[in-house]
């Protein structure tokens, strides 16, 4: 096999932070508090409120729930990134003084 690999480690690393930032980003997109979702609930009137009310605020909750969810496993990848560069380094590592001795 002719050639060398090179992994470029910053570009990566850029990558693994644009994970990071995108979990809190849609984290912040998707929150509400509770007091909007109160207030939502309420839009439709005393009439409403039984049903329509408390089934937009279910919907708003796993709204909140689903970016929770997603923020999370953007963080799980900009983890699992880094966790394969820093174990691509090690084993690079090793080879290197393998063959320098």
């Amino acid at each position: 096999m002719s050639g060398r690999l090179a992994l470029d480690f910053q570009a990566w690393q850029d990558h693994a932070q644009w994970w990071e930032a995108e979990g809190t980003r849609v984290r912040e997109q998707m929150s509400l508090d509770d007091a909007t979702i109160d207030e939502a609930a309420g839009a439709f009137g005393r009439i409403g409120a039984s049903t329509v009310g408390t089934a937009y605020a279910a919907a708003l909750r796993e709204r909140r729930a689903a970016g929770d969810r997603l923020g999370a496993y953007a963080e799980s990848v900009a983890a699992h990134i880094r966790r394969d560069l820093q174990s691509y380094a090690d084993a690079e590592r090793v080879n290197q003084q393998t063959l320098s001795s």
